[in-house]
């Protein structure tokens, strides 16, 4: 599969590109129906072309938002999206979040090589100074994603999140630029 000339990051296995309408048509809606890839999320609700749609419009004219695809370089195959959201230009802040929706890609490293990158993108591009990420207590994929590209936690929120019948502890990481090691 040829790369298109228009990428934010490349990897030997993905590359990351802006999001396209044409992302509609394929499984990014479906997603968020299954409930082994919202495991870990704090949405209850069904997704459809609709929804998808609406918030694919939002983040087109976000200036707090900025989403990228996660292209596999195999075969073009939209897996994921990762984002930085909330920025806050006057802090130099932003949240980091990530869903890896397609299970074929899941235990690559996809995850983990993409939060790197993305935090790079966040410091050296957007000049920010500071990103956080939430992660429910149990999901250690993305708790050792963060502490592997050298975020720390920073607090705990008591049984913040209901899911699956329990109360769950919501995690609050951040990463100062100043501490990152690229």
């Amino acid at each position: 599969m040829k790369t298109p000339d228009y990428f934010f990051h490349l990897d030997e296995d993905f590359y990351f590109r802006p999001l396209r309408l044409s992302d509609l048509n394929g499984r990014w809606p479906e997603w968020f129906n299954d409930p082994d890839v919202t495991k870990y999320t704090k949405g209850f609700y069904p997704n459809n072309y609709e929804t998808q749609k609406k918030y694919y419009d939002y983040l087109i004219e976000s200036r707090t938002d900025v989403v990228l695809a996660i292209i596999n370089r195999a075969d073009g195959l939209h897996i994921g999206n990762i984002g930085l959201h909330q920025i806050d230009n006057i802090h130099r802040t932003a949240m980091l979040g990530i869903v890896i929706g397609e299970k074929s890609a899941w235990g690559r490293g996809i995850g983990a090589k993409s939060w790197r990158a993305m935090t790079r993108y966040g410091f050296k591009v957007l000049n920010l100074h500071k990103i956080c990420v939430t992660a429910l207590e149990n999901n250690e994929k993305s708790l050792r994603c963060a502490l592997g590209a050298g975020y720390e936690v920073e607090g705990r929120q008591i049984k913040q999140v209901f899911k699956d019948g329990q109360y769950l502890d919501l995690i609050h990481l951040g990463l100062l630029r100043e501490n990152w090691k690229e």
